[in-house]
């Protein structure tokens, strides 16, 4: 860039919110992997069942970290940025990454549905709602088909993708991609009501009851961002500074993520929470106990 460039540009040309999307992506997966393991060792050491809703969490969870660190290294090539401070071939390694995120997110929230309704299996073992998750876990097989497919030839050929100099935009990304997110948020909330129905047979205390219906309920919050991410779809797809609008939908891609794996771990952790509840309540009664041999040995050291 010239002199005479330079001084053309706005005064906030050089603002940069790079650091802020690397902070946010670093919490959120640190924060996934710990409910993740807590969730692991619950399964793996204290009831000792590993089932395939935790072996297809495992792989939600790589997929996820995988798309995360695409999208992290993609603020060395702009995101954060505006655009055009970029140079040609730095924008067109940013698009190429961006659209290998996009496809990494199209398998992580697919798996993550997989994850609830293979959860639900293992939870609910009645024949006619095992049936319907059978059904739906074919439906996430085919839709999980057409997004990735979509994601990868929305633009033919596919270098186009990342082509900074193409000389028309695919317009129908941007249509792909609300249609995309419409579908995926009424599956999920298909797929969270899914077991209210079997919750109200259940033949459990009302109390616990509703702590579990709460915990399903977890869930839309996974909706709500869901929700908010689709209105930041159309100013990161249409507008010509892309790299400066895309890192609001990066972030809530990465919350609605991190949303699903927290609601989708919270019911396999009552086992630990009552190993240290009780820990607690043992650390707590030794030494009440101890406190009360010392104050009598005290008290019969001083009579004598």
């Amino acid at each position: 860039m010239d002199r005479r460039q330079a001084e053309s540009l706005p005064p906030y040309a050089h603002e940069n919110c790079a650091e802020r999307v690397l902070v946010i992506i670093t919490v959120c997966l640190f924060v996934a992997t710990i409910v993740v393991s807590l969730r692991f060792y619950v399964r793996l050491v204290i009831i000792k069942k590993f089932g395939p809703d935790d072996w297809t969490l495992a792989a939600a969870l790589i997929v996820t970290i995988g798309a995360a660190t695409v999208m992290a290294v993609s603020t060395k090539f702009g995101l954060g940025s505006h655009a055009y401070l970029l140079s040609t071939p730095k924008m067109s390694k940013f698009l190429k990454l961006v659209w290998i995120g996009s496809i990494g997110y199209c398998f992580s929230i697919t798996l993550m549905k997989a994850v609830f309704l293979l959860q639900y299996r293992r939870i609910f073992p009645l024949p006619n709602f095992q049936r319907l998750c059978n059904i739906s876990l074919g439906f996430l097989v085919v839709w999980a088909m057409t997004g990735t497919l979509g994601a990868m030839l929305i633009c033919l050929p596919i270098e186009r993708n990342w082509d900074a100099l193409a000389s028309t935009k695919c317009v129908g990304r941007m249509y792909f991609w609300e249609a995309y997110a419409i579908i995926h948020i009424i599956t999920d909330v298909l797929i969270l009501v899914m077991p209210l129905p079997v919750l109200k047979t259940l033949p459990l205390p009302r109390v616990q009851k509703w702590v579990l219906l709460a915990v399903f309920c977890l869930g839309f919050c996974t909706c709500a961002i869901s929700v908010i991410r689709i209105t930041t779809l159309r100013s990161s797809l249409m507008e010509t500074d892309v790299t400066w609008t895309m890192p609001t939908t990066v972030l809530w891609s990465m919350a609605e993520v991190l949303c699903a794996i927290i609601c989708v771990c919270i019911p396999t952790l009552r086992p630990l929470v009552t190993r240290l509840c009780g820990l607690w309540r043992r650390t707590f009664l030794e030494a009440n106990c101890e406190r009360t041999s010392t104050r009598a040995w005290s008290i019969a050291t001083c009579v004598a």
